[in-house]
């Protein structure tokens, strides 16, 4: 039997995973639940991308907690909750998250449905948020330093926190020979990206091939390291 084909996953496909499974379809997958699923890969995860993912699922309990109780025994409709209202800490994307997948996908549901859909996300995602890192995923790994590189990185690339994204991937790559980095985030897929990301990690490292950056569909069980 080959050796399972090795995958540093970044937060947008642990969030794409969980996010396709949750009830009210709120996601469609898009190539990572055979990632993680399936006996063909084994996964990790860096320091980043493991704290980016417990944060959203404490953000998103208590965003569908408090809707619950606004919603609950009253006459507010879902249509008319404002995360930026409630005394509860969101991130842009929470919201858009809410308004685009929630309030204008959830429209064929009466009150009831989405009271009973709501409870179900809020279970499966606090389920998830200790099951993912400790079951789902082979291994997690803490988060990686290199402040001569994640200076570059944030110099020429405007792509955020994702700068420590790439620094746990080039990390892990380095110490543990797992060099395919897989996203669903536009930020790290751009080829314009990827082209600067490598000369970065050339100049800076001096070596060359350290990091290759796919998204799932780009990932096949024979492309292991």
């Amino acid at each position: 039997m080959s050796e399972a084909a090795r995958l540093n996953l970044d937060t947008s496909v642990i969030v794409n995973y969980v996010y396709s499974q949750l009830p009210g379809d709120l996601e469609e997958d898009r190539g990572c639940q055979r990632l993680i699923d399936g006996e063909s890969f084994y996964t990790v995860i860096g320091g980043k991308a493991n704290g980016e993912f417990d944060a959203l699922c404490e953000r998103r309990y208590n965003l569908y907690d408090d809707v619950i109780a606004y919603l609950r025994d009253t006459d507010n409709e879902i249509f008319d909750y404002e995360p930026r209202d409630r005394d509860i800490h969101v991130s842009p994307n929470d919201r858009s998250h809410f308004r685009d997948d929630i309030q204008m996908s959830w429209y064929d549901m009466d009150k009831r449905e989405q009271l009973s859909t709501l409870r179900r996300c809020l279970q499966d995602i606090e389920l998830y948020q200790v099951q993912l890192p400790e079951e789902l995923i082979d291994c997690s790994f803490p988060q990686q330093s290199n402040d001569q590189l994640l200076r570059r990185f944030r110099r020429d690339l405007d792509i955020g926190h994702d700068c420590e994204i790439l620094i746990d991937a080039v990390e892990i790559s380095r110490q543990h020979s797992i060099s395919t980095l897989v996203a669903v985030d536009s930020h790290l897929t751009k080829r314009e990206h990827i082209e600067v990301v490598h000369k970065i990690i050339e100049d800076v490292l001096g070596v060359s091939g350290l990091l290759r950056i796919s998204e799932p569909a780009g990932v096949s069980a024979a492309s292991s390291d």
